[in-house]
């Protein structure tokens, strides 16, 4: 019997042993990960920081005056560059260590959108603040005039925002006011988390840094590529063989735009706005040809240029006669009545957003931009969701009812046009020839307009005829079409409910456009 209990002692130390040795050994493989997860926080807070950097550099034409490789066990690990205008930065690439099953690494990069401003991304998606805004790169810009590449005066952009990374309790969170508030993210690690031997140093940020004679191509992890011009020793610019110039032509249009400049290998987007305009025509895109026989350059697109072209603007023919104008003494001039009627009390065409002609009955499952339903969206959309995301919020020329209708500088009114209407006017409930509506009076030089309460087309009827008016901005407001995701502008009854709405984009609204 003693023999039986000194054996079962020695068993139960050596079950005891073996599991206090796993247990170490696990408790060793988690402090590496939670090292290794902290030093790789650290580098891509410090990328974060050099891709800001790198994206000023790119908006302010500075160049690169050396780069300076970081070596850790012989291995290139990342750099160090200087700039001849702004601060130097350190940048770290490489791929990651897998951190476990359960575990997630953030991937922070940027994006350009269809504004040309540079926004943050988190995990290929658009990060957005606590009000659903896309969180700007740079500083403010357009001072001075600094965004007016076609002779206009920029408009202050927002802050630039810096996002922040941390992990606390085992989870990964994010910060874009300098830390004051934290976002959780997801789990940092796993339960069967592994080493990694290639997670040791980088981060999920950038693919590679290469470069060649005239400049360094920085390759993010989305595969962004932001490509910065060395300099060629002397003034601390790009050599002038490496600048070309778009120059725009009005093919038969009236106005001015200034030639944009581009870098060689850089893409740029082509201008938003076509400023020309045409008589009784709309513009639809840019063609390298007169005849829009050669290479088209569309509303917005991103190209890159080896020499000098020209650009000519493509025009179609409108599809009515437009109307005569009021000058209310604001930033745009009204139209003195709605596109459709035939004069001021007429209500004039029912029209869906984005779409240009009027329709017997209003349906998702027969608005053009879509494919049938609302979860279907095939422009205009940020919400995978819901539809092809392009993430464009104001409807292009060829998109816009107004413009393809009246042509010339005739459109649909912003948010804010809507606003000063209401802002600057005296509006009243009141009934002209028998029709309800709102007549706006200028505080500025009295003139006036009368938007009649021609109600809307919804779900195949016509509601609130007489009592209320909804007229379409050419601003999408939401995310979601089927909860209203274009901007509208509306007033109901004698109580003068009026505001900036939204309805869904498949129903039928009055229009009234507006010109320059």
């Amino acid at each position: 019997m003693k023999k039986l209990h000194l054996l079962l002692l020695g068993l139960t130390i050596c079950l005891f042993s073996a599991c206090h040795g796993k247990l170490w050994d696990a408790i060793d493989d988690l402090d590496f990960r939670v090292a290794h997860l902290e030093e790789l926080c650290k580098e891509m807070n410090t990328n974060i920081t050099s891709i800001q950097t790198i994206v000023n550099v790119f908006q302010s034409n500075d160049v690169i005056t050396s780069i300076v490789e970081i070596e850790k066990d012989g291995e290139v690990i990342g750099y160090t560059i200087t700039f001849a205008g702004h601060d130097p930065i350190t940048i770290y690439h490489g791929q990651n260590g897998a951190d476990g099953k359960d575990g997630i690494t953030p991937v922070i990069g940027v994006a350009q959108d269809t504004d040309g401003v540079y926004y943050w991304t988190l995990n290929g998606e658009w990060l957005l603040d606590d009000n659903g805004n896309k969180l700007p790169v740079s500083g403010k810009d357009g001072q001075n005039g600094a965004n007016g590449s076609n002779g206009q005066d920029g408009t202050d952009g927002k802050d630039g925002i810096t996002p922040q990374l941390k992990i606390e309790d085992g989870y990964w969170y994010i910060s874009y006011d300098n830390g004051a508030t934290w976002t959780q993210l997801g789990k940092a690690t796993g339960e069967d988390g592994e080493k990694g031997d290639k997670g040791d140093t980088g981060d999920s940020m950038f693919q590679s840094v290469t470069q060649d004679e005239n400049y360094v191509y920085f390759t993010l992890a989305d595969g962004t590529v932001i490509k910065i011009a060395k300099s060629n020793g002397s003034n601390d610019q790009p050599n002038s063989e490496f600048i070309f110039t778009i120059t725009y032509d009005s093919n038969g249009g009236e106005g001015v735009m200034l030639p944009d400049t581009f870098y060689y290998g850089i893409s740029k987007v082509v201008t938003l706005t076509c400023l020309y305009t045409r008589e009784n025509h709309y513009f639809t895109e840019w063609n390298t040809k007169p005849d829009g026989s050669g290479v088209t350059y569309a509303y917005g697109t991103k190209i890159s240029i080896d020499k000098n072209i020209i650009l000519y603007a493509q025009w179609e023919k409108a599809l009515g006669t437009p109307a005569e104008y009021v000058d209310l003494g604001l930033s745009v001039k009204w139209a003195t009545c709605n596109l459709g009627a035939k004069y001021t009390e007429d209500y004039g065409n029912y029209i869906a957003w984005g779409e240009l002609e009027p329709k017997t009955q209003y349906f998702w499952t027969s608005y053009k931009l879509c494919e049938g339903t609302s979860s279907t969206i095939t422009k205009y959309c940020s919400r995978s969701d819901y539809g092809f995301v392009d993430n464009k919020t104001i409807l292009e020329p060829k998109d816009d009812a107004a413009t393809v209708n009246w042509g010339g500088a005739w459109r649909m009114p912003t948010n804010a046009e809507f606003s000063e209407l209401y802002e600057k006017c005296t509006c009243i409930w009141t009934t002209i020839n028998g029709i309800n509506g709102l007549l706006a009076t200028s505080t500025i030089n009295n003139n006036s307009i009368f938007l009649p309460a021609a109600g809307r087309s919804e779900d195949g009827t016509f509601q609130e005829i007489g009592l209320g008016g909804y007229y379409w901005t050419n601003e999408s407001l939401y995310d979601i079409p089927s909860y209203g995701s274009g901007g509208l502008f509306y007033f109901i009854r004698n109580d003068l409910i009026k505001t900036i709405g939204d309805k869904p984009r498949c129903d039928g609204l009055t229009i009234r456009p507006v010109c320059l």
